[in-house]
């Protein structure tokens, strides 16, 4: 039979009893057996290459138990409304919560890096950093199974939450997705003569300029007030004064979609929208699981304001994402007309449409009455409202139809 291993991790008065048992005349042999610690300890000790007391194993983190205690609860309950968060993610919430205490840090520009992260997991075992199995495209392509399971755990999490009666209220389940809306939109085929080739249109403006717009919609078929994403730090007046009641603006130096933007509409605006249509809570709000969607700041407001943000199956978007399904494509085509009918009239004959002038013409298409039909159409082919898994297109799993192509006969 093989001796066990002494143990390496002891409590320091473990080591005190045995060094004073030795001084008493027990061999260090002995001692290490009886008291767990291994002899080379025992033997630093007594020839003082080690000091006495208990050893300071590195510098002090740099949060707090209670702080790492509300990052790793964060971390579990995003996982389980189907966010996965990157260690970028990790370490630039951290990064965020030094910038906004202003509390002493060693790190570079506030933000850690490896050695704290892997220290992190080893101080919060529930989580470890794994190396993806590589697969090919093939088997990454979403399947019909999968897209059930999801289902079925969002019913699971509504159930732990007791707020399965969401699911059957369309006014509390909501979209929402960014889109961008071009400037000088194309005008599609105009009549010519057959064998003419030289067809042009001039082109008032950038022909590939476009602005952002974050739009939500609910289940009944509301449309909430946009966000809509203009390329400035600090807008022009015209721009600003250009927008309607209640949309919000989203200033950006790209004038791209960022964390900060997101969190912004959804606790200045998207909340607001709820509070003032005295909506029953929770509010059941799905969004793809874009890292702009999912921050520790976002999901503590969230929490606190009884709005659950739930993360649609990645690669589905084309499926399971009313906005996508059923309500861009409409829209995008009513926003050229209105463009098209905009630049027709005399007053605007030479004129280029601005980004003073998006706001009101984007108002206009979204007052459209068409858009409700087309809303409740997107949530009902998702599955979403009237709740039915059974409503998806299953068809426009490509892994599905692969595999019926290549069965056995």
């Amino acid at each position: 039979m093989s001796l066990s291993r002494p143990i390496l991790q002891y409590p320091e008065e473990k080591l005190t009893q045995a060094l004073e048992a030795i001084r008493n005349g027990m061999s260090i042999r002995e001692a290490s057996r009886n008291y767990g610690v291994p002899r080379g300890t025992i033997q630093d000790r007594l020839h003082l290459r080690v000091p006495e007391g208990p050893r300071k194993m590195g510098p002090d983190s740099v949060l707090n138990k209670l702080e790492e205690a509300e990052i790793a609860t964060w971390l579990k309950e995003i996982a389980t409304c189907g966010f996965g968060m990157k260690p970028d993610n990790l370490l630039n919430t951290v990064q965020d919560m030094m910038i906004e205490d202003g509390r002493p840090n060693p790190f570079v520009n506030g933000r850690p890096g490896k050695k704290w992260m892997n220290s992190f997991f080893r101080r919060n075992n529930m989580f470890s950093m794994r190396t993806p199995e590589a697969i090919s495209k093939g088997r990454a392509v979403i399947t019909e199974e999968s897209i059930r399971k999801w289902f079925e755990k969002l019913t699971d999490y509504l159930r732990e939450n007791q707020a399965l009666d969401v699911l059957e209220d369309s006014k509390r389940i909501l979209n929402g997705d960014e889109t961008s809306f071009i400037l000088c939109p194309k005008t599609g085929k105009v009549i010519a003569p057959r064998g003419y080739k030289n067809v042009y249109q001039i082109v008032k403006g950038k022909e590939k300029e476009a602005v952002t717009v974050l739009a939500f919609f609910s289940a009944m078929g509301d449309i909430l007030p946009p966000c809509v994403v203009f390329p400035y730090i600090r807008p022009p007046k015209d721009v600003i004064n250009s927008m309607p009641d209640g949309w919000f603006l989203g200033k950006s130096d790209t004038g791209w979609m960022k964390a900060d933007i997101f969190f912004d509409y959804i606790s200045k605006c998207l909340s607001k929208w709820i509070d003032e249509n005295k909506m029953k809570k929770p509010v059941l709000v799905f969004v793809d699981g874009h890292k702009t969607h999912m921050t520790m700041k976002l999901s503590k407001y969230c929490h606190v304001n009884n709005i659950i943000l739930y993360a649609l199956p990645p690669n589905t978007t084309h499926m399971m994402q009313p906005a996508d399904v059923s309500v861009f494509k409409p829209l995008k085509s009513e926003w050229a007309k209105t463009v098209h009918e905009w630049c027709s009239q005399p007053q605007n004959a030479n004129t280029v449409l601005t980004k003073s002038s998006f706001c009101p013409l984007l108002e206009k298409v979204l007052s459209k009455e068409s858009l409700n039909h087309a809303i409740k159409n997107g949530f009902r082919k998702c599955g979403l409202f009237p709740f039915n898994p059974n409503a998806v297109d299953y068809s426009k799993c490509v892994q599905n139809i692969l595999e019926k192509i290549h069965a056995p006969a």
